[in-house]
């Protein structure tokens, strides 16, 4: 490749390289009750040796994610708002309990601690089916095939006793921690730091209008 073909490219690839873009996802926010963050803290003295281990998730930011979209350009997130605004109307409120706990990974090596439900509404997956085949309609691709409705309680590294843990993870009462009234999905942008995640509300959109 010549100079001036270098020159060339130079000025195809920058609009990608300067182009602007947003971590985002979708979720339906979940808040309200005493039972969750008391089992978060309860968990967190229980597994205080482990604290540098272990990202415990905010308990005022808990939310069920719908589709993780990751970066987004700056131009593509009308589209995606207008996407699941036609796809939230067609569907109702319904209501979640979450009365279970589960992990992602292995007894031996577990990645996530999370929180799920015994019942799992079938509007629930109704929904989720309905916004990855419209997302995949518009570019953003499944990216899994099972999903797994859960609220995130912390994230594992490498723990110093793993036997310990599972003692605390076993005699974790199974009840009802939360219950959620659906009535709406937003779509957040997530910003990481050190310290953990947050998120920004970037649209709100009611179900059933």
């Amino acid at each position: 490749m010549d100079r001036e073909e270098c020159f060339l490219s130079f000025f195809v690839i920058l609009p990608q390289i300067c182009m602007k873009m947003k971590r985002t996802f979708l979720a339906i926010p979940i808040s309200g009750g005493t039972e969750f963050p008391a089992l978060s803290q309860r968990l967190q003295g229980n597994l205080q040796h482990e604290k540098r281990n272990i990202n415990w998730c905010k308990t005022d930011q808990i939310h069920l994610t719908l589709k993780f979209v990751g970066d987004t350009p700056d131009q593509d997130i009308p589209v995606i708002i207008d996407t699941c605004q036609k796809v939230a109307k067609h569907h109702h409120p319904f209501a979640m309990d979450f009365d279970r706990t589960g992990i992602f990974g292995s007894n031996h090596s577990p990645r996530v601690l999370w929180l799920g439900m015994t019942n799992e509404p079938k509007a629930l997956y109704d929904l989720e089916e309905d916004i990855l085949e419209a997302f995949d309609g518009i570019g953003y691709l499944r990216d899994r095939q099972n999903f797994v409705p859960h609220i995130t309680v912390c994230r594992i590294k490498q723990l110093i006793d793993k036997a310990f843990f599972q003692q605390i993870y076993q005699g974790i009462e199974q009840k009802t921690y939360l219950h959620a009234d659906v009535n709406e999905i937003v779509y957040f942008q997530s910003f990481l730091q050190p310290t953990g995640a947050y998120y920004k509300v970037l649209k709100k959109i009611p179900l059933g209008r």
